[in-house]
This record gives C-alpha cells, structure tokens and sequence, in this order.
C-alpha cells in the first residue's frame, strides 16, 4: 500500500467519526466513580461536578473540546490564556461570553493559589497538571481540599503527551459525561497517530533534532526538553534528541558552544505570544511574518546560528507551543514528522489537521500561525 492510499484511507476513517453520533448508545457515568488520575491517585468523586475549578488555565481547550458549554461547569481559573494566547483568549470570550466574568484567583507565576481564596469559589472538583502537582502535594492546598472533601484530578497533555492525552481524555469523558466526544476525539487522534507511524517507519535515519524552548523568553540560550514534552515528540518522530541524556530532568539548558560542536540536522524552536521578552510569536492571529521576523531576530543575536546547516538550508522551525498544551499534540507530532523526514511523510498536512480538528470539535478557528520555517539566505522581515 502506498502512503497515499494510507493516508486517503485513514482521512475517511476520520471524516466518519461524527462526535455524539446518534447512533451510539449515551456512555453516561454513574456516580459516585472512583478512578486513577494520571499521577496514580486513587480519586473518587461523589457526582457529576458543576463547579470545576482550572489550576491551569490552557486545560479550558480540552474542556472547550468536550462539552457545549464548558463555562458553565466552571466555578473559576488560575489567571486566564491571555498571557499565553490573548487572541485565543478573545476568540473564546466571544464564544462564551460569560468566560470574561470567569473568577481568576491566581498565584503570582506559577505559584500556588491560597486556599482561602479557591475555597471561596466553592469548587466540586479542582484539575491539576501533573507538572504542577507535586508542589500542591506539599502544600497545605492540598490538605485544606481533602478536609472539604474537594476531590482533586491530575491529567496531563503535556509532559507526556502522547501516552496521556488519551488517558487524560477519558478521564475528563467520564467526569464531565462526555464520553461519547472523548471517545471520538481519541480515535481521531489515533488514526492520524498511524499515519505518522507508517512514514516513519519507512525511514531508518534518525536526524539529530535541538528542541529550543521558548527562546529568548526566560534564557538566551538553550532550554531544551529532555526526556519528555516535545522531547516525546521528537523520538515518536524518529528523530535524534540533541538533549537526551546531557542531565537529569525533564529540561535544562544545553550550553551554546555544544551545539555548535554537535551540529543539529534540525532546529525546532517553541513559540507563542508570551508578554515581553524577545521570543518567537506564533499562535492564534499571528502571520507567517511576524513569526520569521522573530526567528531571523533569534539567529541574530546568537553567535555562530547564520553558519549552522540546518538555519542555512530551511531546517530552523518554530512550532507553537500551545500544541501539547492541550489535547492537539497530534498537529506538532505530525509537524514534527515532516520536518524529520520531508519525503517519507510529504503526505502530512498538520495545518489542514488542525482546521479540521478544531472545525470538529472547538467552538473557535484555528487561525493564525502554528508552525514555521525559517532559512537564512532568506531576507529578514521587517517587523510587521
């Protein structure tokens, strides 16, 4: 079978998968349910909660996936998607109006809300990150919930977002009664899954890849993933982790002048619209230009980039970093693929995947810019 026959069979599988199809019998959750969180914690939870409570707010583009009317399940958020996305932001403000009013309770960065002032909110469930869970463990949050009996859920989309995204998803599918949707979602996840899997495999070369997080926004040089986050990605890619194995971890800095001594075959630089800094733009409202311009302003001011192959010869990409923020991780996989290996998986279109996701199941477009490259006989942009 060729890869376009794969890929045209696998495309029809996904046109068939219609969330809430009416022929499938309801999968409603009876309450009260005990299940094992991502951190593998036994959590039970004595009804269908309506007063939810997000530790991290980028968990709203998986509720926004799953149910209707996510806000009104919503007693309130840590902050909002404005420093992260703010055009995301707008986008659901304007399909869920009531999300403007939303309470957000924040801790200063990333730190932890008071319990004060999330018991306020009466929340009868709290979703937390498994990144950020461990600091709650410790803290005397945590206690204060269990005392009210507030149970507490960890899922995860990004530190493992391949193997946690669908178990993340039927979490929320049987908490928020929506696993019928949950269900689709994940079997759309899958099929595009196995498309990457099968033009990977017919590649044995593994390029070597530098994941460079966020540049520009906390460090000059380089934070890069691990062993997890992109750095999954990455090897379900079939790429070579310029980072794997440098030190303990799920991230740290790699020095510059390791990089030049270990040349990269690939680049992948994260990018959103964080506030400030001199990081890479991209995500919801952003043009192709605004993103180029910032990754020609990145080799700029990096000593030895505008020598290195992979800028020179169209293999420096940025890639938003909203992608295994939330239940989509699929787009960057298929991203990524496609960088690693342009022939072997020509046939993936990660663009078109994401519209048709997001026309699927998301209340809001994907417009704007997700991922770019940028090489450097090309002339810098202005800045838009």
């Amino acid at each position: 079978m060729t890869l376009l026959s794969f890929a045209r069979r696998w495309l029809l599988a996904v046109l068939l998968v219609v969330p809430g199809a009416q022929a499938a019998p309801a999968l409603a959750t009876d309450f009260p349910v005990t299940l094992t969180d991502i951190a593998e914690r036994q959590v039970t939870i004595d009804h269908a909660p309506e007063r939810i409570f997000l530790d991290d707010p980028r968990h709203f583009f998986a509720l926004a996936a799953l149910l209707e009317k996510p806000v009104e399940r919503l007693s309130g958020w840590r902050g909002t998607l404005t420093g992260f996305d703010r055009q995301a932001q707008a986008d659901f403000e304007t399909a869920f109006p009531a999300l403007k009013n939303l309470p957000g309770p924040g801790g200063q960065g990333n730190g932890q809300i008071s319990g004060e002032a999330l018991i306020t909110l009466h929340p009868d469930l709290v979703l937390v990150d498994l990144a950020r869970y461990p600091d709650m463990a410790q803290s005397s949050l945590m206690s204060q919930l269990s005392a009210l009996d507030i149970p507490v859920l960890v899922i995860d989309f990004k530190q493992h977002p391949l193997t946690n995204t669908p178990a993340s998803l039927d979490l929320l599918g049987r908490v928020l009664n929506a696993r019928e949707r949950a269900d689709a979602l994940e079997q759309t996840i899958t099929q595009h899954e196995q498309a990457v899997d099968h033009c990977v495999g017919t590649h044995d070369v593994k390029p070597r890849v530098l994941i460079d997080i966020a540049p520009g926004l906390k460090t000059g040089c380089c934070r890069s993933n691990f062993d997890s986050g992109i750095a999954d990605l990455v090897d379900r890619a079939g790429g070579d982790n310029l980072a794997a194995g440098l030190s303990p971890g799920r991230e740290n800095l790699i020095n510059p002048e390791y990089i030049l001594a270990n040349e990269p075959d690939v680049i992948i630089a994260t990018a959103a619209q964080w506030p400030g800094g001199e990081s890479i733009r991209a995500g919801f409202g952003v043009t192709p230009e605004e993103t180029r311009h910032d990754m020609a302003n990145v080799v700029a001011r990096r000593p030895g980039w505008a020598d290195l192959g992979a800028v020179r010869e169209g293999r420096f990409h940025a890639l938003w970093h909203g992608h295994h923020q939330g239940p989509f991780g699929i787009v960057a996989l298929e991203a990524i693929a496609r960088w690693l290996h342009p022939q072997q998986c020509s046939a993936l279109d990660p663009d078109q995947t994401m519209a048709s996701l997001y026309q699927t199941f998301m209340p809001i477009k994907s417009h704007g810019t997700f991922q770019a490259t940028w090489r450097g006989d090309e002339a810098t942009p202005p800045n838009p």
